[in-house]
């Protein structure tokens, strides 16, 4: 019989994965910046994490001056990536308020988490999101911080309304043309002289571009103390606090903490000769009348573009205008970078005549005839791109490439574009004779 030979192998211990722990902080700048800045925080919470044998510090998340109420804060949603790639076990943070402060908002986060296996710790309510009770009490407690959110709020723009009866500007610290010191306008020369400047050069007959340009050129700088641009150049003309009035409430935050303008949705003040002018009334009524006018001339040639805020430059990013060629019945589709900046910045993005991108658009959608309605149901975007081809991109999140070649201007002419050229031609020809 043969003798058995035992071979004894050794058990190797399990080695117990250490937690990996994240902290998430959230200061509002006006209050909390001064007495827990973020330093003092982050040596708060790595001498908390590394008290615990069995944890791992990953990260410190911190969010400066941005409400709990938005979706949109960009350290928390580097956390919540950093989650969905399994790099965090666990998260601690101050409190509900400082985690969320919409109700709606923290109840999906901390699911997601848990669906995940990560926990969140609270710890002025000492709480774990994973808990039995944590879901009830969380919505109980996210309530009460999101009312108290709304109530702030309300209270903020309760105090700004009072201010704004009392004829006083609120919180506003630069102007350009004037300083203001003591909630006062005073005239900064230098500045007003630049003022004065440009409402001239409107007066005679120089558009935004060209504004801008000269400028630039001269290396002066805009109220941002960078380059000017169109956009700059345009609320300087049409600013009417240069008149020496001072008319509150422009604008207002809306609930989705977006600046809007104010069109008649809350009340407005105004305060007559409440400062010294830079602009006297009559230069700048008309200056406002041409900008206006060149608004509504604007909005009338594209107001049945059924392509607008669809097109896309490859280049820069920036949208696609519709333009009117000079002297004709046709349109081109131009990036906004191209008509709008400066000579030399402009981007180089060759333009697209406006009767290529309806050609291509029923030949991408395999249809005959276009409207904005099929446009609006089937076309997510267009790229343009600067070797002449468009890519389509579909609501459905199919793609399509069309490349296309620059036709003769004979082809591209209506029979009214070619009558009205004849009819030009004919009329020049009379005036020599």
């Amino acid at each position: 019989m043969m003798e058995k030979c035992i071979e004894k192998i050794a058990v190797i211990p399990k080695l117990t994965q250490r937690k990996r722990v994240a902290a998430y902080v959230r200061v509002s700048v006006d209050k909390e910046t001064m007495l827990h800045s973020f330093t003092a925080q982050a040596s708060y919470y790595k001498e908390l994490i590394s008290k615990h044998k069995d944890w791992e510090f990953v990260d410190i998340y911190a969010d400066y001056g941005i409400s709990g109420t938005k979706v949109n804060r960009p350290e928390f949603n580097r956390m919540m990536d950093d989650c969905r790639s399994g790099k965090i076990d666990m998260i601690i943070t101050k409190s509900i308020s400082r985690f969320a402060r919409n109700t709606a908002l923290l109840l999906s986060t901390i699911r997601e988490l848990k669906a995940l296996h990560i926990d969140v710790y609270f710890e002025e309510q000492n709480m774990n999101s994973m808990s039995e009770q944590g879901e009830l009490m969380l919505t109980l407690i996210g309530s009460i911080a999101e009312a108290e959110a709304k109530s702030m709020s309300e209270n903020v723009k309760w105090r700004i309304d009072k201010t704004f009866m009392q004829g006083e500007v609120y919180s506003t610290t630069r102007f350009y043309g004037y300083d203001i010191i003591d909630k006062k306008f005073i005239v900064n020369k230098e500045q007003a002289k630049v003022v004065k400047r440009i409402f001239d050069m409107a007066l005679n007959g120089m558009g935004y571009i060209k504004i801008t340009e000269v400028l630039n050129k001269e290396g002066i700088k805009n109220p941002s103390g960078n380059k000017w641009t169109y956009r700059s150049v345009e609320r300087i003309l049409r600013e009417d606090t240069y008149t020496g009035r001072l008319t509150l409430q422009k604008s207002y935050r809306s609930e989705k903490k977006v600046k809007t303008i104010n069109n008649g949705e809350l009340r407005k003040y105004v305060v007559e000769d409440d400062h010294e002018a830079i602009i006297d009334v009559d230069t700048f009524n008309k200056v406002r009348e041409m900008v206006d006018s060149r608004r509504s001339k604007a909005e009338i040639e594209n107001k049945n573009d059924i392509f607008k805020g669809l097109i896309r430059c490859s280049v820069c990013g920036a949208c696609f205008q519709r333009k009117k060629r000079y002297g004709y019945d046709l349109y081109d589709w131009k990036c906004w970078n191209y008509l709008y900046s400066t000579k030399n910045e402009r981007c180089n993005t060759v333009g697209v005549p406006e009767s290529v991108i309806i050609e291509k658009a029923k030949e991408a959608l395999g249809i005959d005839e276009i409207t904005k309605e099929i446009v609006k149901e089937k076309i997510k975007s267009i790229i343009a791109y600067p070797n002449r081809v468009l890519e389509f991109v579909f609501n459905d999140g199919t793609k399509k490439t069309m490349p296309w070649e620059l036709k003769s201007r004979r082809f591209s002419w209506t029979d009214e574009a070619r009558e009205k050229a004849r009819t030009r031609i004919l009329n020049r020809n009379k005036s020599k004779n």
